[in-house]
């Protein structure tokens, strides 16, 4: 007769056991080291891999404005701006700035003296108005684009009006475009029809780039269509729909444009009427948002992607290196000036290429940047992505300068300047209606939240 065993006692024992394998498996997982983690194959310790960084070989700074927002004229970080939307540079060296919120055009000289060109009424509210006239009592309402032409004249994208203006001898006028009808809010939807200046319609046009013969290239956002204005404002249609969805960057090539459309995710290169993607590789993270493009020296571009908030190359070829900023899973917008790896913007929308420097026109900072540095050169990026361990792509996230790591802004790591406030939605309505934003658009005053948008509008 076999003898039984107690099941109180049973149950004791397979507790005991259960226990014990339990605690060793948890001390073996505390007891690993911080910043360790096992291989797949269950092999010793691996380091983790620290997300891509922009590069060492590149400075980032602060030109005019400072991360409050305001309206002043000054020189340096005593301006102020009020979401900085688009940004031009004039052959002087001289950049001129749309700041959107305030409704009006700023010019800041080469040595950072900021000036205001034309605009006038309430700031920082919405809406803006309408007048043509002297520049000082002209009426605008959110630019969002602006280019300089060869005589001289400076042409702006007037998004919350649906109008191209021109600055020329110290007056502003309508170029193309017209009223439309009112939503129930007030605003002008905006419309889409060809023709003679005063008869063409646009809905929400932002970059603008002016051609060698004088014809006006327009992103028109709402119609996800790129425009032509002649100089005598004649409107057509290049291409529309397909490919293009919001057309926030455009920059000239030889015989053609790119595009860099924000809600398309991708850059575009528009010859004729024909639209083709630009295939980007090297990358593990290309950009997410591209919302500016702008040509530099050695053939590549630059592009500002206003949703992981930083500043890529793209060389001739389609390879892509991250020049200043830092991805994911790092924190996303921020404040802070250093070398590349260590810089952090608040959605950069806009880009301007002057006398050997980058600017930037970093929206959510309210303020302008500048890039300069041997990284700025696509030549530099071709080379860097031949290496074997390509620069700007994986650099440690230790020893950054003085010996601060990037850090956040204010956070760990040290010399980190307090972000700009909030990414909470704003309270101001956009034109096309309530927060206003269509996403993947460059920022709007009614929209605080997140990739950028068409200052503070919608589509339709």
């Amino acid at each position: 007769m076999k003898k039984q065993v107690n099941p109180i006692i049973a149950a004791v024992i397979l507790i005991a056991v259960i226990g014990g394998v339990l605690g060793l498996y948890t001390k073996g997982l505390l007891g690993r080291k911080k910043g360790q983690m096992g291989r797949p194959g269950g092999g010793g310790p691996q380091a983790m891999v620290p997300p891509p960084h922009g590069l060492r070989t590149v400075d980032v700074g602060t030109f005019a404005g400072w991360v409050r927002p305001g309206f002043v004229d000054g020189r340096g970080l005593q301006a102020r701006f009020n979401g900085p939307s688009a940004i031009a540079a004039a052959p002087d060296g001289s950049l001129y700035v749309c700041d959107s919120r305030n409704h009006r055009l700023r010019r800041v000289t080469p040595d950072g003296a900021t000036t205001t060109v034309a605009g006038s009424g309430p700031v920082d509210c919405l809406p803006g108005g309408f007048a043509d006239g002297p520049a000082d009592g002209a009426r605008l309402f959110n630019p969002s684009g602006v280019c300089v032409g060869r005589d001289g004249a400076i042409y702006l994208a007037d998004t919350g009006n649906h109008r191209i203006r021109i600055l020329r001898s110290g007056r502003v006028s309508t170029l193309a475009g017209g009223p439309t009808e009112r939503d129930a809010l007030g605003f002008e939807r905006g419309g889409f029809r060809d023709g003679p200046g005063p008869e063409a319609r646009f809905c929400y046009p932002t970059a603008l780039a002016v051609t060698a013969s004088g014809d006006l290239c327009v992103g028109d956002l709402g119609n996800g269509a790129i425009r032509k204005v002649t100089p005598d404002g004649r409107v057509s249609t290049v291409a529309r729909g397909a490919a293009l969805k919001s057309p926030t960057g455009l920059a000239l090539l030889a015989g053609g444009l790119r595009v860099a459309d924000s809600e398309a995710a991708a850059l575009l290169d528009v010859t004729g009427t024909a639209v083709k993607p630009v295939v980007l590789g090297q990358l593990d993270q290309p950009p997410r948002r591209p919302c500016a493009v702008c040509p530099v020296p050695g053939g590549g571009m630059v592009v500002a992607d206003a949703e992981w908030h930083a500043i890529f190359g793209v060389t001739a070829t389609g390879g892509c290196v991250l020049v200043a900023g830092f991805l994911p899973p790092q924190p996303g917008p921020g404040y802070r000036d250093g070398t590349g790896d260590v810089a952090r913007f608040g959605r950069p929308c806009a880009l301007a290429w002057a006398k050997g420097t980058l600017y930037v026109a970093d929206f959510g900072n309210n303020c302008i940047r500048a890039i300069g540095g041997p990284g700025l050169d696509a030549a530099a990026w071709q080379a860097s992505l031949e290496s074997p361990i390509p620069f700007g792509s994986r650099p440690s996230l230790q020893g950054g300068p003085e010996g601060g790591g990037p850090g956040g802004p204010g956070g760990p790591g040290g010399g980190g300047r307090r972000g700009p406030p909030g990414a909470g939605g704003g309270a101001e309505r956009g034109p096309g209606g309530p927060g206003g934003g269509r996403a993947g658009g460059r920022p709007g005053p009614g929209d605080n939240s997140g990739a950028g948008r068409p200052l503070g509008v919608r589509k339709g």
